[in-house]
């Protein structure tokens, strides 16, 4: 029997992380595993579309609009210290349109998409409660990933004389941002219940947590 979309792109997003980090382990690799970051980031946003049966115009609005709204939100987190802190990216996450990666905000839909679709699993009513604990989720999403991308200098922070210890405001404005972000996922009424996004997000925290634990270099 042919497998389901789904279950290729749920194939994909397992294998892919596990690839990367085997590569991460590997010091030899570990040099070319960081330039194909953006390119694995990009891979996961067209799984996600890929992984839907029929094309949706509303999951293709809500996508623009949060990668447009991730991308503005950094802009202004970098140039104007609005939100997150004072902090900078380098180079891993490539090309770079006023110090911001464009691919940054693909990054934002991948979060909001995975943690959105997982609440959808885990609280199937009351969708004020699936916003709140969703942004929660997200947080700790960012707790695992700080430790891992600034040593990998994905990002770096300009405090404290440490460019590796994010300020609690990063923390703080994520939760707001994530809010408001699982807010438009809830409104856009596109097809929700995808397994691709549970996978996804275990992924992601796998992904992180692995590679802070386990790399003694990171």
């Amino acid at each position: 029997m042919k497998p389901t979309k789904e279950v290729v792109s749920i194939a994909i997003v397992v294998l892919f992380h596990l690839v990367g980090i085997v590569g991460f382990y590997t010091p030899a690799l570990k040099p070319f595993f960081l330039i194909l970051v953006p390119w694995f980031i990009l891979l996961m946003a067209v799984v996600i579309c890929y992984s839907h049966d029929k094309p949706d115009i509303k999951f293709a609005a809500f996508a623009i609009l949060i990668i447009l709204l991730g991308y503005g939100i950094e802009w202004r987190g970098v140039n104007k210290h609005t939100f997150f802190g004072n902090y900078g990216y380098g180079e891993p996450l490539g090309i770079k349109f006023d110090d911001v990666p464009i691919i940054i905000g693909f990054n934002w839909l991948l979060i909001t998409y995975s943690v959105g679709v997982s609440m959808r699993y885990l609280i199937k009513s009351f969708f004020p409660l699936r916003i709140l604990g969703g942004a929660v989720l997200m947080v700790f999403l960012d707790m695992a990933i700080e430790p891992v991308a600034t040593r990998l200098d994905y990002w770096h922070w300009h405090i404290y004389n440490s460019q590796l210890n994010a300020p609690t405001s990063n923390y703080i404005d994520w939760f707001f941002v994530s809010l408001a972000f699982l807010t438009i996922f809830e409104l856009f009424q596109f097809k929700k219940q995808n397994r691709l996004g549970l996978v996804l997000l275990g992924a992601q925290f796998a992904f992180f947590i692995l590679l802070r634990w386990a790399v003694h270099d990171i």
